[in-house]
């Protein structure tokens, strides 16, 4: 079994939109052996994923909270504009149809999945897993291979969890 580093290079890859085929080759395993790794540790990767979402946020320097609100603002505009209108002209449609796609793009914001916990994912993949055991070829592993926890820097690092699972890697 390849080591904790490996697996979570995989993680990191995938996070950052990199294909099985990619991954596999940078880190020197078979491609079917990432895909196991990333299917075992969804949630893990999940997580990865809105992390990196958030890291290119921060780098944009365009945090959720400015954008609801640049959205809300437009939004309160729009209806503003559509309170003075007549129904009946053709430039009130585009500003109905400005109205449901600006509402719309709103939701999908307010809608982002947060970054989660160690708590929160252990229980995600517990639900999972529990699904999962109806299924004959899936392990019995419901420990996550991340455990988080504090160095004396304030970041997180990271430790392997041992697991009873059956699969190998």
């Amino acid at each position: 079994m390849k080591d904790v580093e490996t697996k979570l290079k995989c993680f990191e890859l995938r996070a950052q939109g990199e294909s099985y085929h990619a991954i596999a080759k940078e880190v020197g395993v078979r491609r079917q052996t990432v895909a196991d790794w990333l299917s075992e540790h969804a949630e893990e990767v999940a997580n990865y994923k809105a992390m990196e979402l958030d890291a290119l946020r921060e780098a944009c320097r365009m945090t959720k909270h400015a954008r609801i609100e640049r959205l809300r603002a437009r939004y309160e505009q729009i209806t503003a504009e559509l309170d003075k209108r007549d129904f009946s002209d053709v430039p009130t449609a585009k500003l109905i149809e400005l109205e449901i796609k600006t509402r719309t793009e709103l939701a999908d914001e307010l809608g982002d999945r947060p970054v989660r916990s160690v708590d929160e994912l252990k229980k995600v993949k517990a639900e999972r897993v529990a699904v999962d055991k109806m299924a004959p070829w899936k392990g019995d592993n419901v420990e996550l291979l991340l455990d988080a926890d504090e160095n004396s820097n304030g970041q997180q690092s990271s430790r392997c969890s041992k697991n009873s699972g059956t699969r190998s890697g």
